[in-house]
């Protein structure tokens, strides 16, 4: 039987190659990108893929890819078959960050970059943990595959695939969240709101076509970069008296977090900038959303009437600057997984339609039809359409479950946190991809959520204690032999 020394020896020995497998897989830039004949999701996130594959191939793993879908590692023996699931797909950067966010900077112990907490710390944590079963040579008796997701940031259909086209885990667990065990995962719903302007235009039209003096006229909106995420930019064209703009753009400021810039076009045109914070679609709290503040900035001014001035007017009476749709007709909560919340995570503007994409992460005790036959009850008072695209139903696996016990466990002993629960949340993991699967890790209790934000980095103490973790619960679940 394999001492817990004996496990982080060989751990330790790997420290410096483990951060630089990660410091290598940072550097693809692996958003999702337009298909090519033999990339569905881009060339980055393939070359990613290959990249990570190739890293296994050289431990002497078995390993597969499933046409850039997804990619499979494999080792040990058995009917049955524990699935590590990960993904290697990022969201867009965003921006002011004080690194370079697909370099892999090391500074003070922390590795920096898209993606290093979320994914692929946790996949290059989970392949070494891997590699140590195989160092100490430890009879398994289930198989235990890594699972790597391609496009889990933007639609799931890598995950999709996999599941049409392999083997199915027993059970698994997903390194893509917190610790202890996610026993229970929000069910997320993905929808644009729209309005279609049925002139084709603005029903105003001021002498010259120019707005009046101290009034204001919207041509466009536009910001966000994914729906998952607290949009940090977004942008109003807009025409108007300079002078007028300024101090209602000062007058907003004093109660705002963030900058708001207000940029010359030309003679008759400004653009006013704000800045916002990003954050997980999951957590909107943790941000400041930068479209939504746009909006009720601008419905404090003295607007022309018009279509968009008349769609700004109702966003700020439906959603204004709340996350948890209050006024929209979706508030709702449970003892399991708690409260609903509702995140604007693009939006787009212009003089044919208004459309804003929302995610929304409801409670598992929830259906998702009555979300939105009430959404629909209020929007349509406003002429608002509603046009769904994803829909993640909700992960619940009881607490006494052996999985859950089990994985628990394995936190308690190696973290000495022995008041720890399994807990719910508002984030999506692959453990909802298959009958019997739970988040696991990797962010401690306490530690930020960087996941979607800016300067997202990996304290590379955590990683390595993520890895023997993974070592540990590989044992627990597909050995015979426990720690001594």
């Amino acid at each position: 039987m394999p001492a817990r020394q004996e496990i982080k020896k060989i751990l330790d020995s790997y420290q410096d190659k483990l951060t630089e497998s990660l410091q290598e897989l940072i550097q693809y830039k692996s958003v999702q990108g337009e298909p090519e004949e033999d990339r569905p999701f881009g060339p980055e996130v393939g070359e990613c893929l290959i990249g990570m594959l190739e890293m296994a191939d050289a431990m002497g793993m078995r390993t597969s890819n499933l046409e850039d879908y997804a990619g499979t590692v494999e080792i040990g023996e058995g009917e049955e078959m524990l699935g590590i699931l990960c993904h290697l797909d990022v969201v867009p950067a965003g921006d002011d960050w004080d690194y370079d966010p697909y370099a892999g900077v090391v500074e003070k112990g922390r590795i920096y970059g898209r993606g290093s907490l979320d994914n692929k710390g946790p996949a290059v944590a989970s392949l070494y943990a891997m590699k140590t079963i195989l160092d100490l040579g430890l009879k398994l008796n289930k198989r235990v595959r890594l699972i790597l997701g391609t496009n889990e940031e933007s639609g799931w259909k890598g995950m999709e695939y996999y599941n049409k086209n392999a083997e199915v885990p027993t059970l698994a667990f997903s390194p893509d969240a917190v610790f202890p065990v996610i026993h229970a995962e929000k069910g997320i719903l993905v929808f644009d709101l729209l309005e279609e302007y049925n002139s084709g235009g603005d029903d105003y039209q001021a002498e010259d076509n120019q707005p009046s003096k101290g009034w204001v006229k919207v041509k466009s909106i536009s910001g966000g970069n994914a729906p998952n995420m607290v949009p940090d930019r977004a942008s109003a064209l807009v025409s108007g008296e300079r002078k007028y703009l300024q101090d209602k753009i000062a007058e907003y400021q004093s109660d705002y977090p963030e900058d708001i810039k207000l940029k010359t076009i030309n003679s008759e045109e400004s653009e006013i900038l704000v800045k916002g914070i990003s954050a997980h679609g999951s957590l909107p709290a943790d941000g400041v959303n930068a479209v939504s503040h746009l909006i009720c900035l601008l419905a404090e001014m003295n607007l022309t009437p018009g279509n968009i001035e008349n769609f700004i007017k109702a966003y700020q009476k439906l959603i204004g600057t709340d996350y948890y749709g209050e006024n929209i007709g979706c508030d709702v909560c449970d003892e399991i997984s708690g409260r609903l919340v509702f995140n604007v995570g693009q939006i787009e503007v212009d003089e044919k339609e208004a459309r804003i994409t929302v995610n929304i992460r409801y409670p598992v005790s929830y259906q998702s039809e009555k979300i939105f036959q009430s959404l629909t009850e209020k929007i349509s008072k406003f002429d608002w359409l509603l046009e769904r695209k994803e829909h993640k139903a909700p992960l619940h696996v009881e607490k006494d479950d052996r999985l859950v016990e089990s994985l628990m466990q394995v936190y308690r002993d190696e973290t000495g946190d022995d008041k720890a629960e399994p807990i719910a949340i508002g984030g999506g993991t692959y453990a909802r991809a298959v009958p019997r699967g739970v988040a696991f890790g990797p962010l401690f209790p306490g530690q930020p959520e960087l996941a979607h934000q800016k300067n997202e980095y990996m304290e590379i103490e955590d990683l390595m204690l993520n890895a023997l973790i993974y070592v540990r619960a590989i044992i627990e679940l597909a050995a015979d032999e426990k720690i001594n």
